[in-house]
């Protein structure tokens, strides 16, 4: 059956004294071939850490003499240009960056070469124990290592301190919290110009995985067999997504709509983002990645004036962090195999990670979570590292199906986000159409 691969957690005494000892001790001339004359070839999402990737890759060509060329494409281009790539056993690129929700499509379908032969050959440069315990669970599939999780993300709640010091409120806990802290911003003359709140509300897979992130906080979960920190959260994939909690959770959603700027029913992650960091909303829940984008004074005017929270639940409830991002992984159709394994062992090392990271990257090891000089320069990070502990690594669907059934229940909730449909109908809806989806390709 498939199952999530559970790694144990280092002490953080420990993980540090290891994060300094490999700073100090990896010879990479020593770890590393000889590719004078070549050129890497990577392919990845143009989500912000593709610059923090370009920061750091002459590092590379310095150990090994291989030059390195990173492509970015956006999302769904992406996922369609790296499958395509796939099935024509093209091995144009070496390395590829999938989402972590896309493992079981790619996996299964001979794309990808597994980690785990890799790992076992040099188990101290790879410190696998040192990723977190999701994204790790993110790089795996039917218990085998296939990637490495270079760019783990957490969804946390993103406020401006300086307005909730003016209004003197409290950060928001629950989703009713949430809600009054939504209304105290909007259309108030204190706040000229501010909305309450924005989501992920487009149709697709933008509003499909927003029910994904929020549902086990809401009291729910997606199906029959995915509890937390289950053995096997595939066994029964029998859909849940008509459940009273999931319908109360897309009336949230459209109870939300009413404190957010106007098209807001359509924003997704760069209209979001780009809106905190215009000043324009008081709270959003977002990525971890694009706080950087708020935290840049040269494209945002609220830089220094917010902080981080974990993400509201529901009353009497816990915030499950959700969990996502990006991990690296071998061409299975590649040419050039040997450098590709070289660039995933030093680019996921833990000193290569840590400069990754101090050039505005998404940390993935508990070492960079724990690291002072990160925190201080991310202050979020800290945060970051408290959500980990509760995150699960399938809140989202990692199956051979989960880029299509993402995009199905994402349709319906938007159609009750915007009125078309009540919660309740567009919930059955998705049910139904999610249950066909899975009927068709053998999963139910």
């Amino acid at each position: 059956m498939l199952h999530a691969k559970m790694i144990g957690l280092l002490s953080a005494a420990a993980m540090l004294t290891a994060s300094a000892a490999a700073a100090e001790d990896i010879d990479w001339k020593g770890q590393l071939g000889d590719h004078s004359g070549k050129t890497l070839r990577v392919m990845t999402i143009t989500d912000p850490f593709i610059d923090s990737m370009k920061a750091v890759k002459d590092g590379f060509t310095t150990a090994t003499g291989a030059k390195v060329e990173i492509d970015g494409y956006g999302y769904d281009a992406l996922h369609e240009k790296e499958l395509l790539a796939c099935s024509q056993n093209d091995g144009s690129y070496d390395v590829m960056l999938i989402d972590g929700v896309w493992i079981g499509e790619f996996a299964e379908a001979g794309c990808l070469d597994p980690v785990e032969a890799k790992i076992a050959e040099n188990p101290d440069v790879f410190a696998w124990d040192d990723f977190t315990r999701a994204g790790a669970g993110q790089a795996s599939w039917e218990g085998e290592r296939v990637c490495l999780p270079v760019g783990t993300y957490y969804e946390l709640m993103y406020y401006r301190s300086d307005l909730f010091e003016k209004a003197g409120i409290k950060v928001p806990e629950t989703f009713e919290e949430l809600k009054k802290a939504a209304a105290t911003f909007s259309n108030n003359k204190d706040f000229p110009g501010v909305y309450g709140y924005a989501m992920n509300n487009k149709r697709g897979a933008a509003a499909g995985q927003q029910w994904f992130e929020w549902i086990y906080s809401a009291g729910g979960k997606p199906w029959a067999s995915n509890d937390i920190g289950s053995a096997e959260p595939y066994k029964d994939q029998t859909p849940l997504l008509n459940s009273q909690e999931s319908v109360d959770l897309v009336q949230f959603f459209r109870d939300m709509v009413a404190y957010g700027p106007p098209g807001v029913e359509s924003f997704a992650w760069d209209e979001r983002a780009n809106a905190f960091a215009a000043g324009k909303l008081a709270m959003i829940n977002d990525w971890s990645v694009r706080a950087q984008i708020a935290n840049d004074p040269k494209q945002s005017q609220i830089a220094g004036k917010f902080k981080a929270a974990l993400m509201p639940h529901k009353e009497g409830g816990k915030t499950i962090t959700p969990v996502g991002g990006w991990i690296a992984c071998v061409n299975t159709h590649g040419a050039q195999k040997d450098i590709a394994w070289d660039y995933l062992k030093w680019f996921a090392s833990k000193p290569v990670h840590r400069d990754f990271v101090l050039a505005g990257g998404p940390p993935s090891r508990l070492s960079a979570m724990e690291d002072k000089e990160i925190q201080a320069k991310f202050p979020w990070t800290s945060v970051l590292l408290e959500g980990q502990k509760d995150s699960w690594a399938e809140v989202r669907p990692r199956n051979s199906v989960a880029f299509q059934l993402i995009d199905t229940v994402g349709a319906q909730v938007n159609k009750a986000i915007i009125g078309e449909k009540s919660p309740k109908d567009a919930m059955d809806g998705a049910n139904e159409d999610v249950t066909k989806l899975l009927k068709q390709n053998g999963q139910l």
